[in-house]
Formats: structure tokens, sequence, C-alpha cells
């Protein structure tokens, strides 16, 4: 009798079926309109010149079961002194439209959880300030209070850029680091926006998208520059943060270390022949979410 030869993955082949798994699904990208009507219904109550979609769902970088749905909403009139005080008034029009919904602030955004928080939505005040050639610039709600500037269409526009060379690289990489978030929900509460200019910062200077080479280096990357705040790369706005707060700055760069010597290892231990050993190391690097297996 013949043996057929079990199908077997590389690291490299594996970390290709991981991104192209964590791709979001019809269903969802339905989903994410789905409350588009209502909610700008909602907000009719404050005086507004519209919303814009913004984040993952809108630079293509989302992630399969979640990313939310991001929207700024340009509020009129004069910016209060206090984001509190904006963040207070979309999140009473939304409870007023919504009252058996999970409503809750989170910064930079007012956060609505549709279906028990399976459809997600995240309303960001914005207040205009000026104009950079074609780009918008708002003010928004920092994440440890006061304010921050966003160029929403300036930082979709570099995104888009740099993903054409090497194709699919920026939008590739960023989509790897969402995911290493998600899988560990308690000590990487890390921003998307910010690991997604990180992933396109890397890529700009590459030829080529190798994703489990990539991966491997912005994860050390990151660690050796702490989750340091970062300048906009589009020039228009101020420093990017990683996180909130100090405390979570420091457990995501701690988590980071571990797995980032994680992926070393796994890397190493298929060049020495001990593959089963490497992807029970990536196993645990991505525990919150399926990782490929080694045979299939």
């Amino acid at each position: 009798m013949t043996w057929a030869a079990v199908p077997e993955r590389t690291i490299a082949t594996a970390f290709e079926v991981l991104h192209s798994r964590n791709v979001p699904t019809e269903a969802e990208r339905s989903a994410a309109v789905r409350h588009r009507a209502s909610i700008e219904k909602s907000l009719s109550a404050l005086e507004n010149f519209g919303l814009r979609e913004t984040g993952s769902f809108r630079h293509a970088t989302a992630v399969r079961g979640h990313s939310d749905v991001d929207v700024l909403v340009s509020l009129a009139g004069g910016r209060p002194a206090s984001s509190d005080t904006a963040l207070d008034r979309v999140r009473l029009a939304l409870t007023s439209s919504f009252p058996y919904t999970t409503i809750r602030v989170s910064r930079p955004a007012v956060a609505v959880n549709f279906a028990g928080g399976n459809e997600r939505w995240e309303i960001i005040p914005g207040y205009y300030q000026r104009a950079s050639g074609d780009h918008a610039i708002y003010s928004i709600p920092a994440p440890g209070g006061g304010w921050m500037e966003t160029a929403p269409t300036a930082h979709l526009a570099y995104v888009t850029d740099v993903n054409r060379s090497p194709s699919g690289g920026a939008k590739g990489l960023a989509r790897l680091l969402k995911t290493w978030k998600y899988a560990n929900p308690g000590q990487a509460k890390v921003s998307s926006f910010y690991l997604e200019m990180r992933a396109a910062q890397r890529m700009a200077g590459e030829s080529s998208f190798i994703p489990h080479l990539d991966f491997a280096y912005s994860m050390n990357s990151l660690v050796r520059h702490g989750l340091s705040d970062m300048n906009d790369p589009t020039g228009l706005t101020g420093r990017i943060r990683a996180t909130s707060t100090e405390s979570y700055r420091s457990a995501a760069v701690a988590a980071l270390a571990s797995d980032a010597k994680r992926v070393a290892d796994a890397i190493d231990l298929e060049t020495a022949g001990r593959r089963a050993d490497a992807f029970a190391k990536l196993a645990y690097v991505f525990v919150g979410t399926t990782f490929p297996a080694q045979f299939y």
C-alpha cells in the first residue's frame, strides 16, 4: 500500500494563510454599512457637516471578526474647551436613538455595540481646523484627554500609496500586526492606527513583502523603540501615540518583547529542522486566534 504524503506548511506559507484568512468576509463588510443611515439620523440632532469613514475598513486593513467601523462626525460650531464635552454630546444623541444598545465613551470615540457587540461602531467627534492641499485637518479627542489633530484622507492616501510597492505590503503587514494585537487583548492595548502607520513606514523602504520576515522585523522594531510616539509620516499633524496610558505601553512592550523572541526562535527552529517546535512557538504567539497548522 502506498501512503500519500501529508501536505505540510512552512512558516512562510503559514503566515501567508494567516494573512488571507483574516481578511473580513463579505458579510462583515455588509454589516459595516448596515447601521450608517440610522447613525446619521441619530447625529442629525447635532448640527454637523456629515460623517467621514476612517479606520480599518476604510483603509482595507481590517481583521476578520475584530475590526470596528470608525467614522468621524464633523461637528459645527466652536470647539469646546474640553473634549469630554464633545464626546458627551455625541454619546447623549446616540443614547437617545438607541436606548437598548450599549453605548460608552472609548476615547477618542463613542463606541456603539450593535448586535450584542458583533457590530461595533466608533464615532469620533471632530472639529474642522484647516486644509492642507486636498486634505482637511480636524481636532479630535486625544486618548488621555484634551485634543489632538488628525488628517483622515491624508493618512489613507499615504497607506494606499505605500501599499502599491511592494504590492500589498503596507496593508498586509498592518493586518498581521493587528492580528497579533487581537490575539493578546489583555496586554496589547495598542492603537490600531499606530500599528498601521508603523507598518506603512516599514514597508515604504522595502522592495518586497515577505510576511513572516517583515512581521518578525516589525515586532523587534516596535520593541527597540519601546512603542514610542511617532511623527505623522504625512507631516500634517502632531505625534502619533501608541497607547492611551503609560501602563498600557509598558504592558504592550513586555508582551511584544516576549513574542518577538518566540517568532525569532521559531524561525531558527525551522532552520534547524525542528518545524514542529517552531509551529508550537507561533501558535503561542497567536494564542487568541487560530494559527495555521503545520500539517493539513
